[in-house]
Parts: structure tokens; sequence; C-alpha cells
């Protein structure tokens, strides 16, 4: 994202009182960035290239997250 960062822009729907689960997807891994998501509640953060089965577990997760928030 030319703009912002995918951190900036989890931060912004945080703050605004967004809870939707934001799995990250990047095709720069970076630990330090990967790190920053998962302690910000990121869901995944995949590095490209990933299987299906690892982002099918990542949507899995998100989707029982998101569930459980709408109790």
């Amino acid at each position: 994202m030319p703009e912002m960062s995918g951190i900036e822009l989890h931060d912004i729907l945080r703050i605004r009182g967004h809870h939707t689960p934001i799995i990250f997807i990047t095709a720069f891994p970076d630990e330090k960035a990967h790190a920053q998501a998962l302690v910000r509640g990121a869901v995944c953060f995949l590095s490209k290239p990933f299987d299906g089965d690892t982002l099918s577990r990542c949507l899995d997760v998100a989707l029982k997250n998101n569930a459980g928030e709408s109790d």
C-alpha cells in the first residue's frame, strides 16, 4: 500500500472502533512487521507464497473469533 503500511491501517481501524478480524498477506516478509501485527491482534501474518491449507486455517480462526465477538 503506497500511502501507509498495513500495520498503520490496522491501527486506524481499531482506533475507529472496527473489530474486523485482519489477516496480513505480504510479498515482503519482515519479522518486525510480523511481530507487530500479531501483538496488535492480527489473526495471521502470511508471506507469499503460502499454501491454501494455511490460508484456510487462518480464515477458520478469523471466523471463529468474529463469531465469538458477536455473541
